[in-house]
């Protein structure tokens, strides 16, 4: 009878711990608990009618065991979760792993606090006289182990696949068939191992029924520390492949933002230089325009007066070519230009008062990306605001530190990123975001500062981008 009921109590902490640790992996829904419920009933039910009823007396009915448990736990997530086959592969395979090596955790603690029973028994045995006090020490003796072997086996579980889910990050994220496999191989390991240990675990010697740890005492340490060993090897895999994929998405986004930057910069020069000619050629037509206004007005008789306005049409269509902010850079001031140009033609108020900060402490083309990306975002977001659109540019100096702050109406939810601190993109479309405000963050960065964001309103909100940079002499 207590068999049966310390086998009960394994088959519910296993459905509990499983239950808990499957439910992880899945996106959260109004039926999440209810699924749950389900497939703790399920599981436990299909452990009790048929994984408890399976020998393993040989090797392959020890795999076949363990292939039914995982085929099991598959199925059940397939009728109750999604369909992506390989993710539902990893978890059934890790948990089944899971669950069983570290039964053989509990089986040495079981049989280290069966042999402290027995010396116990032999010191107390003078004391016991009745079969009542033997039968009461028998049940105390027996449900004491079993409450300690079933509370570390659930600390054990719990602690085990709590690691492993809150290590295992990117769970929304779609992996190749090459990494799930990196993925499950040291879980299939650990499972191996543990089909070993079941099969040399007990043996008959003359009639005699011997444990791995009467033959080797020494397994009664070594069991232990290799199942610890390979659970810690399942968490650093995980541990493992995720500092893969994090330095994979850096490498990519290293490469966007050197590209970027590189186009900026080229874009920065042919703006420079077309300002150079702009100015120039603004400079000759206005000449050449008074020339030719002077001659009109001596030679031109009765066509003056026409010719008169037409000169003045002239002059106003050369006067649009010049620059309407006056920043201190021509590069700063041909950014000003575009962006606001950008802004009208989606009808968003544009407001600017920046002044590009005196003598040489920052490089143009840092202050040209930082105003590029900033306006870009702000344009952007801006656009899709229902009601007044705004988008306001100030720069400001405070002692030795140098702010830009863009301000900006926008719409929709907001929130930041917990590992980078950046806002995230509501976009679907499967292109890379945030580029924008990463290289505006590399540029603060680079001068000793950084980059902050708020949002104020609640109908009509706000957002504030503010960059902050330390005034240094640039070297290149």
């Amino acid at each position: 009878m207590y068999e049966r009921a310390y086998a009960f109590f394994l088959f519910f902490v296993s459905s509990l711990a499983g239950g808990l640790y499957i439910r992880k992996f899945f996106a959260a829904d109004r039926s999440r608990k209810r699924r749950f419920l389900i497939w703790m009933l399920l599981y436990f039910v299909f452990q009790y009618l048929i994984l408890d009823k399976m020998s393993i007396d040989s090797p392959l009915l020890g795999l076949a065991k363990a292939a039914t448990d995982i085929l099991i736990v598959f199925g059940l997530l397939l009728l109750l979760y999604d369909r992506e086959l390989l993710k539902l592969l990893f978890v059934a395979v890790s948990f089944v792993a899971g669950k069983e090596i570290i039964k053989y955790i509990i089986i040495v603690v079981s049989y280290g606090l069966n042999g402290l029973a027995c010396e116990v028994l032999s010191h107390m045995v003078q004391n016991i006289t009745t079969m009542k006090q033997a039968r009461a020490w028998s049940f105390c003796s027996t449900w004491s182990q079993w409450s300690v072997i079933l509370i570390l086996y659930m600390a054990l579980m719990s602690m085990y696949f709590a690691i492993i889910s809150r290590k295992f990050t990117d769970r929304e994220r779609p992996f190749r068939i090459q990494e799930y496999a990196f993925l499950i191989l040291p879980s299939a390991t650990t499972l191996c191992v543990s089909i070993t240990l079941k099969m040399i675990f007990v043996s008959v010697e003359k009639g005699v029924t011997v444990t791995l740890f009467d033959k080797v005492p020494a397994t009664m340490f070594w069991v232990p520390v290799i199942c610890l060993l390979l659970l810690c090897v399942n968490i650093s895999s995980i541990t493992l492949f995720q500092k893969l994929l994090q330095l994979n998405e850096e490498e990519k986004k290293r490469s966007l933002l050197e590209n970027q930057t590189i186009q900026i910069q080229q874009e920065l020069e042919e703006i420079q230089d077309i300002y150079a000619d702009m100015r120039g050629l603004q400079h000759d037509m206005r000449n050449h325009l008074e020339s030719i206004a002077a001659v009109v007005s001596r030679t031109a008789g009765d066509t003056k007066e026409e010719l008169a306005g037409y000169l003045d049409q002239m002059k106003g269509a050369v006067s649009r070519l010049d620059f309407a902010y006056r920043t201190g850079n021509p590069i700063t001031d041909a950014i000003l230009q575009k962006k606001a140009q950008d802004a009208r033609k989606k009808q968003i108020a544009f407001y600017a008062d920046f002044a590009y900060p005196d003598r040489h402490q920052f490089d143009v083309y840092d202050i040209g990306i930082v105003l590029n990306n900033a306006l870009e975002n702000a344009i952007e977001a801006a656009g899709r605001t229902k009601g007044a659109k705004e988008i306001s540019l100030r720069s400001y100096k405070k002692g030795h530190l140098f702010f830009i702050e863009v301000e900006n109406t926008f719409s929709g939810d907001f929130s930041l990123d917990e590992r980078t601190g950046l806002p995230i993109s509501s976009k679907k479309d499967g292109k890379p975001h945030g580029i924008g405000l990463e290289n505006i963050q590399r540029c603060a960065r680079k001068y000793r500062g950084d980059m902050d964001i708020t949002v104020s309103g609640e109908g009509e909100k706000r957002f504030i981008l503010t960059v902050m940079m330390y005034e240094q002499v640039f070297k290149k």
